[in-house]
């Protein structure tokens, strides 16, 4: 594959420090560094007596997601002054800066004067990895943070490998380069390494310093060590817990027929305050709720249905009141009506996934376990939750056929011990659209199955990330 000119260009900048437009030049020192680092700008050439801003090229990126499709990453430049100088008699200023909290990879920075750009030069976010804490039992919480992730097509992911298992992607397309993710502490008492390898969607890339897009400044490899230590496993708390926080709902201010909730948001068999007002005096109200039905992959595709939940009679004014169950169906956005005598009202309230107990809990070696999540969705972004055993990654679920249900049999380690599951939204499937990536349209339809460890830069819908643990021992 052609690399880009302008990648060219601009890791030509980077690399030599200074360039200049019109009468100045702009000299870096370094021209490299990680997040938060020092860096030095030198200005020569430029108006004696005048002010300068050192400006920040970066960009305002995001997923581009319409309509439950996956189309990749969108992105307009952006500019930021990082820095401002007085030019001394001899045309020459000198100002300091950190390196912002941005995305990895070449940024411009130019020297601007009055206005306009009077010199220019490139400097090279690094990837960076921290882990805390460095050790701990099996089944600590480690927190990764990474910075310097990029936004363009081979800049994108940085993949987590555990013991040389493959765990899943960092991506950090609407957190501006910075992933956090956490993972359990697994395996023997001692030391384990965790490398982070950059790469493309679904897979590292191993030898990217041999590939087109390498950038000498850049490392293709970032690792951390993490010592299992002896204790008590620290279990991850109840599932109950790990669910995403319900949204408040607003009582509606205006007249005529009308339905609310206490809450826009749960997960299945949460219980939603349901009020309505407005309807005949009397009347038996009808409540209904809209629902996707079907798949992607029979040929008989899918359509939006509307099922009944219940019946309630409406008071001499007209109004009701009842509490129901979040309904045991997709994951998503879906509409609540309500009908009497040709009067109606709707509310949008949101069904989230959530995981339930393993079963059982402990386990003989190669027994049997089954898991079940509810409320996954069916859109590209949401009707899938990855799985990972032990920081190892097993495969993926689907809830689209199974309106929202997912139950997940798998057979037990041999090891005995406390063994950890993992649940972590991803990308069922989609085109991969955006800055640098490949001109052929053969090379934009992929499958993106890959756990999405830092699940709050995950695109489209909010979706937790979820851990188990179940026990496995002799009888």
């Amino acid at each position: 594959m052609k690399t880009p000119r302008y990648l060219w260009i601009a890791l030509a900048l980077a690399l030599i420090g200074a360039s200049a437009l019109g009468q100045g030049q702009l000299r870096l020192e370094p021209t490299a560094g990680i997040v938060g680092s020092e860096v030095v700008a030198s200005v020569i050439g430029a108006t004696p007596g005048s002010r300068v801003d050192i400006v920040w090229m970066s960009a305002d990126a995001d997923w581009n997601v319409a309509d439950g499709r996956f189309y990749g990453v969108v992105a307009e430049e952006t500019r930021a002054v990082v820095a401002t100088a007085e030019v001394g008699a001899d045309g020459s200023a000198m100002a300091s800066f950190a390196v912002p909290e941005d995305y990895g990879y070449v940024h411009n920075v130019f020297v601007e004067s009055a206005g306009e750009q009077v010199a220019r030069g490139g400097f090279i976010v690094v990837p960076n990895v921290e882990i805390s804490p460095a050790s701990g039992p099996v089944g600590t919480p480690i927190t990764i943070t990474m910075t310097g992730i990029g936004y363009r097509f081979w800049e994108i992911a940085w993949h987590l490998l555990y013991d040389g298992a493959h765990a899943g992607m960092l991506t950090a397309v609407t957190t501006r380069g910075t992933a956090v993710a956490t993972i359990p502490a697994t395996g023997a008492v001692g030391l384990h390494t965790l490398q982070l390898l950059s790469g493309t969607h679904p897979v590292p890339y191993l030898n990217q310093q041999q590939s087109p897009n390498y950038k000498p400044a850049v490392p293709t490899v970032v690792h951390a060590l993490f010592e299992v230590t002896e204790g008590p496993a620290v279990r991850p708390p109840p599932p109950e817990s790990q669910t995403l926080p319900r949204r408040v709902a607003a009582v509606p201010s205006t007249s005529g027929a009308r339905l609310w909730a206490d809450l826009r948001s749960g997960p299945v068999d949460s219980p939603i305050a349901l009020q309505g007002a407005g309807f005949p005096a009397g009347a038996g109200v009808a409540l209904t709720m809209d629902t996707v039905r079907g798949n992607r992959i029979s040929g008989g595709g899918w359509e939006v249905i509307e099922v009944e939940l219940e019946t309630v009679q409406a008071g001499a004014d007209g109004s009701f009141a009842l509490t129901l169950p979040t309904p045991d169906d997709l994951g998503g956005e879906h509409v609540l009506r309500a009908r009497a005598d040709g009067v109606e009202a709707e509310f949008g309230y949101t069904i989230t996934p959530s995981v339930r107990l393993v079963s059982p809990a402990v386990v003989e070696p190669g027994g049997e376990v089954e898991v079940v999540i509810k409320g996954v969705g069916w859109s590209e972004t949401a009707n899938i939750y990855t799985v990972l055993l032990n920081n190892g990654y097993l495969g993926y679920g689907c809830g689209f056929n199974s309106q929202g249900d997912v139950t997940i049999l798998l057979r037990a380690p041999g090891q005995e011990g406390v063994h950890f599951l993992s649940f972590y939204p991803s990308i069922y499937q989609g085109e991969v659209t955006g800055p640098g990536a490949p001109a052929s349209p053969d090379a934009n339809a992929t499958y993106l199955q890959v756990p999405m460890l830092h699940e709050a830069d995950h695109p489209g819908e909010e979706l937790p990330a979820m851990h188990l643990a179940f026990e496995v021992r002799r009888r």
